[in-house]
């Protein structure tokens, strides 16, 4: 029996209705209980569903990084192949290696621009 049934098993019903205030009181609290435990149930379902979508996600974008980090890899040693006939091997892996560090320079200083103007409140 899981937790939760057995939550459901010690609630205790409200005393019948004599007409006094303190049944009225009685039964109003033990209603609140009531609707307290089962919203508080809602909220673990609703935080495991989106725990279990959360790591779906995440396994499903690991995926996609590491098939384009791959991709570029391929791409940049298919270039340096390409380009090596034409000026040599050395040459074509340091012409490759140039433009793939002023690449990411620029990634970054685009990066930083779009940071500084979120912390600054402009929007992106």
């Amino acid at each position: 029996m899981s937790e939760s049934d057995a939550d459901l098993k010690e609630t205790v019903a409200p005393p019948p209705d004599d007409g006094s205030i303190k049944a009225s009181v009685e039964r109003l609290i033990a209603s609140g209980r009531e609707l307290a435990e089962a919203e508080l149930h809602w909220a673990k379902l609703k935080a495991a569903l989106i725990a279990d979508g959360l790591r779906k996600w995440l396994a499903l974008a690991t995926l996609a990084l590491i098939f384009l980090v791959m991709g570029v890899v391929i791409l940049i040693g298919s270039t340096i192949i390409a380009l090596a006939p034409y000026v040599g091997w050395l040459w074509a892996s340091l012409i490759i290696a140039g433009v793939s560090i002023l690449a990411a320079v620029g990634f970054a200083l685009a990066a930083r621009r779009t940071f500084i103007r979120l912390l600054e409140g402009k929007g992106p």
